[in-house]
Parts: structure tokens; sequence; C-alpha cells
């Protein structure tokens, strides 16, 4: 299906809504709080995704103070990444260098261009080493050698991302379109399958149709979306979001809403740019936004996001009590408010929201 921006199948869906859910206020309101938060030093993912989503925000909002504000945020991160390219590096923090790129879409500074650049290529050049299998890769690598395709046009960067996401989908997708967390360890966490919904609607903004990738690609996502679209509550408070464990039905599972915020993303990205039929689609995507808006207190930040999860056999909080229900590792993690994890989706959805898909 060919993308048309003007199509008004698609945009019906998303032109009117109610003020609490308005791309605008909700964007420029994360984008601020972003803008007068903390930020750890350390170049992190969890920063990464957040810094992205203001610039893209502030950029579809074309709001030169708001970009001015986070351009000089990024200073005391310019030229400061030399221990990372001495070394193999990780995908944790390699994948910082898609803020200097979202800088020069924005501003057109070349300096931002080769430093982002350097950051990419020094993945690309060790992609073998950053593997792991962990789903979070699929965003976490993905949108970096995204970014640098969108930047250079340079092609190993943009089959470097069809690559490896066509590899882990080999790995990890399951017949029902979802994902495991790991390859070792076998739970359907919705933040880490938000990760990989994000990470090949980032590839697929500029995948093309004509790569030796893309119809594996475009395949794997419109199952994993078949696969969300059943799993998604479809009653009560949580009508839109989607659980901790996605498909589990016990009873201590919850409404989790950063992977919920992913998968919004991509739902609405899959609408606005012609990759899912905006009839079937259209609804819940609407309806997942403004859940989600319904989640954020007055202060601009999202509520019951999970907190970090990996390896419940081997976790440090685990002590050996979830040997027998990993499951419920999932269900105890703390519920946090405001963290990037999710700030981050929410204002991606913004941005796409605000700049029609353009």
């Amino acid at each position: 299906m060919k993308h048309d921006k003007n199509r008004p199948d698609a945009r019906k869906y998303f032109d009117i809504l109610p003020d609490y859910a308005d791309p605008e206020k909700v964007g420029r309101k994360m984008t601020e709080l972003f803008c007068i938060g903390e930020i750890d030093n350390e170049k992190h993912y969890k920063e990464a995704v957040a810094w992205y989503g203001a610039l893209e925000t502030a950029g579809s909002l074309k709001d030169r103070k708001l970009i001015d504000r986070l351009e000089k945020k990024y200073q005391p991160f310019e030229a400061s990444y030399t221990e990372l390219l001495e070394s193999e590096g990780h995908v944790d923090n390699n994948v910082f260098g898609i803020v200097p790129l979202e800088l020069f879409i924005i501003t057109g500074n070349e300096k931002y261009l080769k430093e982002g650049i350097s950051i990419a290529g020094h993945q690309h050049d060790f992609i073998d080493k950053q593997i792991r299998y962990a789903i979070d890769d699929m965003y976490i690598i993905t949108s970096l050698q995204v970014m640098a395709f969108r930047c250079s046009g340079e092609d190993k960067y943009i089959n470097t991302a069809a690559e490896t996401m066509s590899d882990y989908l080999d790995e990890l997708q399951q017949p029902d379109g979802l994902f495991f967390h790991h390859r070792d360890f076998f739970h359907k966490w919705g933040r880490g399958n938000g990760w990989v919904a994000a990470g090949m609607t980032e590839l697929l903004r500029v995948l093309p149709e004509n790569h030796g990738n893309y119809k594996k690609i475009i395949s794997g996502y419109l199952k994993m979306m078949d696969g969300l679209l059943k799993h998604r509550i479809k009653s009560g408070n949580d009508k839109g979001l989607w659980k901790q464990i996605i498909d589990s039905d016990d009873a201590r599972n919850w409404a989790e809403t950063s992977g919920s915020a992913m998968f919004c993303y991509s739902f609405v990205s899959g609408v606005q740019r012609g990759w899912l039929d905006p009839a079937v689609f259209g609804p819940p995507a609407r309806e997942s936004w403004t859940a989600l808006c319904r989640r954020i207190n007055k202060k601009g930040k999202l509520e019951d996001i999970s907190k970090w999860a990996y390896q419940p056999f081997s976790h440090p909080e685990a002590g050996g009590r979830y040997d027998n229900d990993e499951e419920n590792y999932y269900f105890e993690r703390p519920k946090i408010t405001g963290d990037n994890h999710g700030q981050a989706p929410v204002m991606w959805t913004a941005a796409e929201l605000i700049s029609n898909g353009k």
C-alpha cells in the first residue's frame, strides 16, 4: 500500500482529538520538561531516545526557541566520545549518536553530522561485537544506523540496520508475531517488544521497497502489528493499552505504559504512512494515544512505567525467588513515573502526529 500523506481515511482518526490528547500540547509539555530536567552524564540509550523524541517534537513544532534550548543542553556532550570510539563500544552507549544526527537534520550544522557519523560508523565496524540477541537492540542499533543513512545517504548503514533486523526476526519472532525478551528467556515483555516495534517503524520510514530485506521486514512488522492488535486491552480503565507481559492472563499482570507508547507509535505511524489498513488500525491507534494521554499527570509525566527488566533467573534483586515463577519477576517490577523509557515514545508519537507522517 503506497502512502498518501493526505489520505482522509487515515487522518480522520487523528485530526480531532480531545484537548488532553492534543499532540502539540502534549509534545510541547513533555519537551519543555525534558529541557529543564537533569541529564545523566553517562551516554545511555534511555537519555538518547528521549533527547531524540524532544528534538523531533521541537522540529515538528518548528519552534526555534525550543530547538535552541535543546541544542544548548547538548553542548557539554560535544566531542566527548573518545573513550567509546577507542573500544568496541556497546549498543546502550553508541545509540547516543542519534542525538547529534537529529541535531544535524534540524540545524544543518556539519559538526553534528561529523560527530554522529563517527559513532554510527564505529558501530557498523563492530556490529558483530554489539549484537547480543536482546530485543532492545532492535531499536538501539536500528535507530542509529537508520539516522546515519538518513544523514549521509550511505548504503552501508541501511544495510546494517536491515540485515540485523532480519537476523533478529529469524531468531526471536514467534508464530503469533510477538518476541521473546531474549534468546535465553522466554517471556513476551511489553517494553522489550516495544523496542522491536519502534525499531521496525524507524527502519520502514526509510527502507527502499526494492531493498533485499524489505519484504521480510514489512512482513515481520505486519505480523507483529496483527499480534499486538489481538492482545490490546479491550475494556475497563486500561482500554487501549497493553500489559506488562503482553499475552499473559495472570491476575497479577498490569497495564504498562512505556511498551504501550511504543506500540502506539508503531500503530500511528503505520496508519499515517500507509503500511496498515486505516479502517482496521485507525480506531485502536487513536484509542491507544488517548489512553496514554490520560496517564500523563499535570506535570507532564507518564505514569505506570515499568522499571527496567532483564534476566529474571539471574537478576540481583531476585534472590532465587523467581526460579519457578519467572513471569512474576515482571509483574513485580516497580511502577515509576516520568522515566524516559516512557516519556520518549510519547514524544515520538506526538511528533509523528504533528508532522502527519511527513
